[in-house]
């Protein structure tokens, strides 16, 4: 015997099409935000020692005299960030890396903010004068004197702070730049960078 089928009630079938409405609303927000967070999904900023130069090179036994200028481009990549580096140091060591033999130089350098999708240019000098070094670094040096190629590095250390939509925490960046290598300019009282070096964080 044929029974009709039971007919929703309107509150029933209002309740059906709000769910299924909200529903397709709150996936299609998912999506979007999804995307949009691809699109502008935080980078880390970009780090490159452009230039460098190492001069009044001097080794006098274990007793180490030099100067060096670097030149670290740092790019901003997101387009969205703002980008805040406060305190900001920089240490020179010797070879490849700075746990082999410590640093030989520390130097503080100035705060400074980085807008969205920009470069920065970290110029900064340090030198040391008659300072003690290890045996290993002071053979490297020689070796590398004779070799007319010289490797050093550079880490560069800052609490970064960013603004912006999707920023991350704040935090510590440690960043490696090495081997530098140093090559034997113009003249022999001036070593100058062999090629830029992209730094590691």
């Amino acid at each position: 015997m044929y029974q009709p089928q039971e007919q929703l009630s309107p509150i029933k079938s209002f309740l059906c099409i709000f769910i299924s409405v909200m529903s397709a609303i709150v996936v299609s927000l998912g999506i979007i935000m999804l995307i949009v967070y691809l699109v502008f999904k935080p980078r880390n900023p970009e780090f490159q020692v452009n230039s460098a130069q190492l001069t009044f090179l001097t080794l006098t036994g274990n007793y180490l005299t030099a100067k060096w200028n670097i030149d670290i481009i740092i790019s901003n990549p997101n387009k969205k960030l703002d980008i805040s580096y406060n305190p900001v140091s920089a240490s020179v060591f010797y070879s490849k890396d700075i746990n082999q033999f410590g640093p030989i130089s520390n130097i503080p350098l100035k705060p400074f903010y980085q807008p969205k999708k920009s470069k920065a240019v970290v110029r900064f000098e340090t030198q040391v004068t008659n300072l003690f070094v290890s045996s290993g670094v002071a053979s490297g040096i020689v070796n590398g004197q004779f070799h007319h190629s010289l490797q050093f590095g550079v880490e560069f250390r800052a609490f970064v702070m960013r603004t912006g939509l999707f920023h991350p925490k704040n935090s510590w960046f440690k960043v490696t730049c090495a081997p530098i290598n140093f090559v034997v300019g113009s003249t022999a009282a001036i070593w100058d960078l062999e090629r830029p070096v992209k730094c590691k964080i």
